[in-house]
Formats: structure tokens, C-alpha cells, sequence
């Protein structure tokens, strides 16, 4: 119980900070998924069971606070996740390339599905420049933010209590 309540308040932290963003800079046209970041890094590291259950969660909380209508987020996390999640154990865990372009995969379905499901762009966007000017400079900054979080992610897990690595 205390890890779902402790990974429930990551992914609440997560969503502060990524709306704190938004706040501060409105004018950034980019803003990192943080909540998409964390559940495919899970996804990858301990299987689809429990992303989805966070890709769920997470979803909840961005349709809570970003929309005015609930059920956009919730679908499309917890399908990311369980996409997502056929990476896990598929690799070395000292690969620090998956990871990144897991997530850099993982932006771009995120991002056209959410599209798809969102009835006013279904018929009206030019989606080749929303994937051109938004999607992927999107994946690619959620990609870069990735390899630093899985870096230290890894480099954390294998110091001992003596410090050293």
C-alpha cells in the first residue's frame, strides 16, 4: 500500500511541475510530459501491470486539471504504457539508449492519439506540420529529459551504502 500511495504522490509532483511550467513560461510552446516520462520508464523497468495502473492514474489527473472533459488522458496513458511496456525485458539495463527513444516513440502515439480523440482537430489539422513544428521536437525534448532521468535512475541504483559506485 505504501508504494502505490508513494508512486500516486510522484505522479502528482510530476503534474505540479509540469503545470508549474506552464505557468511560469506561458509563451513555451514545448512543454515535457513528465507523467508520460515516468510511466514509460516504469513500463520499461518493471512491466505493463503496474504502468498501466499509473498510466491510468496519471491520465485521471491530466483529465482532472487539464480538461474540461475526463477521458482524453486516462486511454491514451494507459495504452502508451502497455505499448511501452514491451520493452521490458527486452534489453540490458545499462543500455541507456531504449529508454530515450522508448519515450521519443512514446510521445509521438501519445501526442496522435490524444489528436484522434479529440473531436474539434479530427477532420481539421494539418497533421504533418503539427508532427513537424510540435510532435517531435515534443518526443525529442521528452527524449533528452529521459536519458538524464534513466541515467541517474541507474547510476543511483547501483551505489552501495558506502557511496561508492
Amino acid at each position: 500500500m505504501k508504494k502505490y500511495l508513494f508512486n500516486i504522490l510522484i505522479l502528482v509532483i510530476l503534474l505540479i511541475c509540469q503545470l508549474t511550467i506552464a505557468i511560469i513560461f506561458p509563451s513555451l510552446k514545448l512543454v515535457p510530459d513528465f507523467i508520460l516520462i515516468y510511466i514509460v520508464i516504469r513500463a520499461i523497468i518493471f512491466g505493463a501491470k503496474d504502468a498501466m495502473i499509473y498510466g491510468a492514474i496519471g491520465g485521471i489527473f491530466q483529465d482532472v486539471f487539464l480538461t474540461s472533459f475526463i477521458g482524453f488522458f486516462t486511454p491514451v496513458k494507459t495504452a502508451v504504457a502497455f505499448l511501452a511496456a514491451l520493452l521490458s525485458g527486452r534489453f540490458f539495463p545499462e543500455n541507456l539508449l531504449i529508454p530515450p527513444l522508448g519515450v521519443f516513440m512514446a510521445t509521438v502515439v501519445h501526442e496522435l492519439l490524444y489528436l484522434l480523440l479529440k473531436e474539434n482537430y479530427l477532420f481539421t489539422a494539418n497533421y504533418l506540420v503539427l508532427l513537424k513544428e510540435i510532435i517531435l521536437p515534443l518526443a525529442a525534448l521528452n527524449a533528452l529529459i529521459t536519458f538524464f532521468v534513466y541515467l541517474i535512475y541507474f547510476l543511483w541504483g547501483r551505489w552501495d551504502l558506502s557511496g561508492q559506485a
